[in-house]
């Protein structure tokens, strides 16, 4: 799905611009980012078509950028969601709220939910290319990082995705992408270790059992891939796994 992501028509252009303008601007904050959706949410062109498609555009600008932008580089992008969900935006005619899908604009993120849902439901696919890795390695970081910048349950992953993530490649039985199921896991310990440590023991999955013996399936896999690359993925997780044990 991040594939799909890259702009090439003329919907949308508006909302892709603001998002990609954000990460390679460094003179542009978030703020302005948002207020730039914003007058695109108000502008007479976005009454002219469905609410909704303006909402699915920004929703989509944010993964398609975020799965460009290296995760050193996502802080602004999660600012970015934070600071829209603050907003609401008026109805001119009825001076109530804009709601789309019976959703708040923008304070209840209309529909970014399935879209976030429909894009970590597609990573990894089969016969993928290094590039395609990369752009995943690149939205699961920000999945991580959103989640663990907010407690917000609109933007909770960890009992979700960070949990079949992990299971995925620390539980089941090895797959042909075996190495990117491990290295998209590491991703979520590496940026948003200590939510999940927060939820050890007291929920039903993140047992301190399972979380011991994650712990120790990635120790075994030190040395299972050649990949200096995957190698250091998988220590950088295991290091901010023994960090948050001591917290």
């Amino acid at each position: 799905m991040a594939d799909d992501y890259v702009y090439t028509g003329e919907e949308g252009a508006d909302e892709f611009r603001v998002l990609d303008t954000l990460v390679e601007d460094e003179d542009m904050t978030p703020k302005e980012a948002v207020q730039q959706i914003l007058r695109l949410t108000s502008a007479p062109k976005t009454y002219n078509r469905q609410l909704g498609d303006h909402c699915y555009f920004t929703a989509r600008g944010v993964l398609g950028t975020a799965s460009r932008t290296a995760p050193d580089q996502q802080s602004r992008l999660v600012e970015f969601v934070h600071e829209l969900r603050s907003k609401t935006v008026n109805d001119p005619k009825t001076g109530q709220p804009l709601e789309h899908d019976g959703q708040v604009i923008w304070s209840g993120l209309p529909t970014f939910g399935y879209s976030f849902a429909d894009e970590l439901h597609s990573m990894p696919a089969p016969n993928h290319t290094p590039q395609q890795a990369e752009r995943w390695e690149n939205s699961m970081a920000f999945f991580a990082q959103l989640d663990a910048s907010t407690q917000e349950p609109k933007l909770d992953f960890t009992h979700t995705w960070a949990l079949t993530y992990i299971i995925c490649a620390l539980d089941n039985e090895p797959t042909a992408n075996h190495e990117l199921r491990v290295r998209l896991a590491c991703l979520w310990y590496i940026y948003d270790a200590e939510k999940i440590w927060s939820k050890v023991p007291d929920t039903k999955d993140f047992t301190l059992t399972n979380w011991q013996r994650w712990k120790q399936r990635l120790e075994e896999l030190q040395t299972r891939f050649p990949d200096l690359g995957t190698q250091s993925i998988i220590d950088e997780a295991l290091s901010e796994i023994k960090r948050v044990e001591k917290s």
